[in-house]
């Protein structure tokens, strides 16, 4: 008998690799037993283990407002660069770019024109969002309670077919916004590519991957609690860690870590004009038709979402240089404007269309695509004004007619006299 046991498990050194085959069996079953246990581990996304980056303070400041904002403006650096850039001259002080996510000059214009004094503008513009970008900061954030009265949101042809993004998913933007888990419904915009799609079928598989910093998150805090209280009393380091990290010179545009103070923007600082024609020539590498309508579809829901919430949606058109212009693939701006004019034409957006030589000279620019101070303020104005003039949005903002409240004390005043 005990010979009998003994050749039964014979066969197991006989096994090739057979360390490697027990720990994929261990890791297969790791993977299920915690799938099974927490299937939908979430989290709050702001304290997971990730470097801090933009969407990541945004998001921050966003959920710690006492209620939404009023306005929300959106877009990619186009739209936050010169919109930062405007409230230091405004406000003629230094703003520190990562703790002040609002625009007080969008909020005065509008105050001006009629609307609540406390009206708030919170600038959730992005470095090199895409539209799909878009979507997920809004289909995250933007609902019930904390949806805003109206999106302003700044676009242009590069939102669209930028050749230094593959998909929606290869974005920071997308992977700080999916541990939200509220991208069910565009599953099929997110494998458009083999990467894409192997990467999502690799997620769907392997849960320790998908969720690794969940887990991280979620098992961390008894774990640092029980070594807390073992090195309480022990003296504390002198070393911080924000002291090895790199400085920043105010460029939102650099590589500096997004934090606290490395962004500070100087009142009417004069930027030497920038040459980036290398760079948008890699953007504008190619016409990118496939991305391009996986993006027009991204818009759609975005769109849809802003409709079930009641978010009134204002599309603004970025003004560009010639230069830049002349660097886009044949015939797709058109395509790009074609687009925006039907979605206007039905009432999805209203549509203000700012990209005029006419208007915006190379003197309101920073570079090739990015508005300066001076075009900023000149930009924002002419939002102020559309917005003003925009009934629905005047609606939604409980704008008063300051015509009508001149109309009304003067016939008082006449009834008053007989």
């Amino acid at each position: 008998m005990p010979e009998q046991r003994q050749n039964s498990k014979a066969w197991l050194p006989a096994i090739p690799g057979r360390p490697i085959v027990c720990a994929l069996i261990l890791f297969a079953g790791i993977n299920i037993a915690l799938s099974a246990i927490k299937p939908n581990l979430q989290v709050k996304p702001t304290e997971l283990p990730v470097r801090l980056s933009w969407e990541w303070w945004r998001t921050k400041s966003y959920l710690s407002e006492p209620k939404a904002p009023d306005v929300v403006v959106m877009g990619s650096s186009l739209m936050m660069i010169p919109t930062s850039l405007i409230d230091a001259d405004f406000l003629n002080k230094n703003i520190d770019a990562v703790k002040h996510p609002h625009s007080v000059f969008l909020e005065r214009k509008l105050q001006d024109a009629g609307a609540p004094k406390g009206i708030s503008c919170f600038n959730f513009a992005l470095p090199g969002a895409m539209i799909s970008d878009q979507y997920f900061t809004a289909h995250s954030l933007f609902s019930g309670e904390r949806a805003p009265k109206v999106i302003l949101l700044g676009l242009t042809l590069r939102d669209f077919i930028d050749s230094g993004v593959d998909s929606a998913t290869s974005t920071p933007t997308y992977q700080f916004f999916r541990h939200f888990d509220k991208t069910n419904d565009v599953k099929h915009l997110l494998t458009v590519t083999p990467q894409a799609a192997a990467e999502a079928f690799y997620n769907n598989i392997n849960y320790l991957s998908d969720k690794r910093l969940e887990l991280q998150t979620y098992f961390s805090k008894p774990i640092n609690k029980v070594g807390n209280d073992a090195l309480a009393g022990l003296p504390v380091s002198k070393f911080n860690a924000k002291d090895t990290e790199e400085k920043g010179d105010g460029n939102i545009l650099g590589n500096a870590a997004v934090t606290e103070g490395n962004f500070i923007l100087p009142p009417h600082k004069v930027i030497p004009w920038k040459d980036n024609t290398r760079e948008y020539k890699k953007r504008f590498a190619s016409a990118n038709e496939k991305l391009f309508q996986n993006q027009v579809a991204f818009l759609d829901k975005l769109l849809a979402d802003a409709k079930a919430n009641g978010v009134k949606v204002v599309v603004a058109n970025m003004p560009l240089t010639e230069k830049n212009m002349s660097l886009m693939p044949k015939g797709m701006y058109q395509k790009y404007m074609d687009e925006m004019n039907a979605r206007a034409q039905r009432g999805d957006f209203s549509l203000i269309d700012l990209n005029s030589q006419w208007v915006f000279h190379d003197a309101d620019f920073q570079d090739t695509a990015h508005l300066n101070a001076t075009g900023g303020a000149k930009f924002m104005d002419l939002v102020a004004i559309s917005l003003s003039k925009n009934e629905p949005v005047r609606r939604a903002l409980a704008m008063y007619s300051q015509a009508g409240a001149r109309t009304q004390t003067a016939s008082s005043t006449e009834q008053a006299a007989f």
